[in-house]
């Protein structure tokens, strides 16, 4: 099973649509698994044109996306228990990991945060830094698969393929 990962579109906000070639890339999907920060639930329908489409509330979606959707999700996928939340926490939580790498110890407080606000997933997919990130964390694999519209410099996406072993990369989107 492929699985198109993907995080913080915000469309319109920073692009018109999703680029041509991350549609290209996720043509062939399973499914498709949004982090939030979607913007417009018009990225909804686009993706859920090409497979099942599950995503989550982002801290900058508007009203009418916030109605549609919670803020986390856990779905079973090939038999995976996969979580998908956004990742954004308290501002006086998050306050003290924010900029930092994924491999500080004041990263440490996120990894455990989001392990316990989806207890049962064996995944958890998450967006919110804008930074992409595949990472083994207490036996949970955590995967940021960066963001489509990125304020770095960088625009990326993650393909999870479920079989008989998990794998997952990050993937490029050139402009």
């Amino acid at each position: 099973m492929r699985i198109a990962l993907i995080s913080d579109t915000h469309i319109p906000a920073s692009l018109e649509r999703l680029p041509g070639e991350l549609l290209h890339q996720i043509a062939d999907v399973d499914a498709i698994l949004h982090a939030g920060d979607i913007v417009s639930s018009d990225v909804l329908q686009t993706l859920a044109a090409i497979a099942p489409t599950t995503a989550v509330v982002g801290n900058m979606d508007p009203p009418e996306v916030v109605r549609k959707l919670s803020d986390r999700e856990l779905v079973q996928l090939n038999g995976q228990t996969i979580g998908l939340k956004h990742g954004h926490q308290p501002h006086e939580v998050q306050s003290h990991y924010i900029g930092k790498p994924y491999d500080s110890p004041e990263m440490e407080v996120f990894f455990q945060l989001m392990a316990s606000q989806l207890p049962q997933a064996e995944i958890i997919v998450f967006g919110h830094f804008h930074h992409a990130v595949i990472r083994h964390w207490n036996d949970i694999l955590f995967i940021n698969p960066g963001a489509v519209a990125s304020s770095n410099g960088k625009s990326s996406f993650a393909i999870l393929d479920l079989g008989k072993t998990v794998n997952a990369r990050i993937i490029d989107i050139r402009s």
